[in-house]
Order: structure tokens, then C-alpha cells, then sequence
């Protein structure tokens, strides 16, 4: 298995036959279904092209801003390489046909605010040199007109918005695997009681207790267009917390997260940066 993946694998604390399904927790998106589907062919492309980059090459968030760029929303410089992995999910999106991209658009559990992203950005690329002020108006009707409509009566800027969404949801999914592989998490033993996952370390003779639970639930555009049988955190966000001293004196936390898992990771390399001096509570 690549360096990179294997580390993620170690990171997450998860199998190989499982990495996928948690990068897909991470960023806040539903695991495709098992088995030969085309999400996992798509997800699995973006991968090996993430996974193909040197480690320490990029940062977290290179392929969400290259992507910007490539679709005009972005007038910025930005590393070849995440162009290059922009480039890739582009022409990977672009392949699909009319029946595969409804697949990934429902399989991703696509919101409206995913929709209204990728109609600016649809909106942006036909308009580069002239851009219109009801872009923003336009950009809603087209989706308003996509949640009502069924893909057969999509027409081409429909099919171009969902496509763009796409882009931006597998950027996501390079980024969040670019962070998981080079973070230094600190793995804690967890319990669970109530849906909420609690542990704690010593660090500097002095015990910080972790929480992650709930946070407050995410905006109704937030919450998927069309329905899907497991959306992650449809109506759960998550956050964590970490405290020290036998009465809490000093706290610090951190979200929404779309997962608990993605809390989780989040904590336990907050706890790393505090054994290293990085930061306090």
C-alpha cells in the first residue's frame, strides 16, 4: 500500500478495506455502497492521484483553492501539483454521463448549499471576462429548478452545476487525505456513554480530560436534496473539548464537525500540539 495511505490508515486507526469509508466520515459525506459502484471508482481515481503526491508537498486545502481557480471563483496563484489534482477530478467529473452523474450527485448526499456553490462556479466559468449581476439570482433558480426537477429534465446548466458541485466535494476528499496522512495524532483510549466519547491524558503531570460531543445542527441547506439512506450527520454536528485540572479551570474547544470520527481525529492531534508545546488551553 502507498506511504500515504498506509499512514492515514495508522492515523484513523482503521483497516485498508475501510479507509475510504472514514475519509468519506472526515468530510462530511456518506460511504458509497460496497462492492463495484461507480462513487468508489470515482473516489478511488482522486485518491490515486492524491496519493501520488510527495509527502509535505501541499497543504491542506491546495486542491479545494486550485479548484476554485480552475472554475474562476479564485484569481490565485496556487501549487502545480494541486492543479494537477484539480485537473484530474475535472476531467474525471467531466467523463461521467448523464446516468453516473446522478449516481455521485445522490451518493454524496449533495445539499443545496453544494448546488448553489457549483451553480456560481458553472456561472463563472461562462461568464469569466463578462460577469453579470444576477449571477447570484440566476445561480438559485438553477437550484430551485434541480431540486424540483428529476435529472431526466436536467438541462445543461443543471448537469454543469452538478458537476461543478462534484469537483468541490472531491477536492474535499484529496484535502481531508492530504491532512489525515501527515497529522500527528495522539491515539486515546475513548468511552462512550450517551453518544458522548470521553477520554483523558496526562501532559506536563497535569490530567486533560477530551470530550467530543453534539454541537448544534447544521442549517436546513445543509441537509441533502434528494433522499439517502444513511446521510452522515443529517442532523448531528459534532465538536470537542479539552480541559485540564481536577475543576476544568482551562478549557478549549472546537467545531462543528461532520463527524465524530472527524471530532475525534480533530482532538486527539489538538492533545499532540499541547504535549508539544504548540499551543495552550
Amino acid at each position: 500500500m502507498d506511504d500515504r495511505l498506509s499512514r492515514a490508515c495508522v492515523n484513523l486507526r482503521v483497516a485498508p478495506v475501510k479507509l475510504l469509508d472514514a475519509l468519506c466520515s472526515l468530510s462530511g459525506r456518506p460511504a458509497p455502497p460496497s462492492g463495484p459502484h461507480p462513487a468508489r471508482r470515482v473516489y478511488g481515481r482522486v485518491l490515486h492521484a492524491a496519493t501520488s503526491l510527495p509527502m509535505g508537498a501541499l497543504q491542506p486545502g491546495d486542491v479545494s483553492a486550485a479548484t476554485e481557480v480552475r472554475v474562476g471563483l479564485l484569481n490565485a496563484h496556487v501549487p502545480p501539483l494541486s492543479d494537477a489534482v484539480a485537473r484530474c477530478i475535472q476531467h474525471t467529473v467531466d467523463d461521467l454521463g448523464p446516468a453516473d452523474l446522478w449516481t455521485l450527485a445522490r451518493c454524496t448526499a449533495m445539499t443545496r448549499d453544494d448546488l448553489a456553490w457549483g451553480a456560481t462556479a458553472s456561472l463563472a466559468r461562462e461568464r469569466l471576462e463578462q460577469p453579470d449581476s444576477l449571477d447570484d439570482i440566476a445561480a438559485q433558480v438553477i437550484v430551485d429548478e434541480i431540486a424540483e426537477r428529476t435529472p431526466c429534465r436536467w438541462g445543461r446548466h443543471h448537469s454543469d452545476t452538478a458537476r461543478a458541485a462534484l469537483y468541490r466535494t472531491l477536492a474535499d476528499l484529496a484535502d481531508v487525505l492530504l491532512e489525515v496522512s501527515e497529522s500527528s495524532p495522539t491515539p486515546l483510549a475513548w468511552s462512550t456513554d450517551d453518544n458522548v466519547r470521553r477520554s483523558s491524558t496526562v501532559i506536563g503531570g497535569v490530567v486533560h480530560d477530551v470530550l467530543v460531543q453534539n454541537a448544534e445542527n447544521p442549517p436546513s441547506s445543509a441537509q441533502p436534496v434528494w433522499h439517502h439512506p444513511s446521510p452522515p450527520a443529517a442532523h448531528t454536528a459534532w465538536q470537542w473539548r479539552i480541559t485540564n485540572g481536577p475543576t476544568g479551570r482551562a478549557s478549549h474547544g472546537c467545531g462543528p464537525f461532520p463527524s465524530a470520527l472527524a471530532a475525534r481525529h480533530g482532538a486527539e492531534c489538538a492533545i499532540t500540539a499541547l504535549a508539544a508545546g504548540k499551543c495552550r488551553l
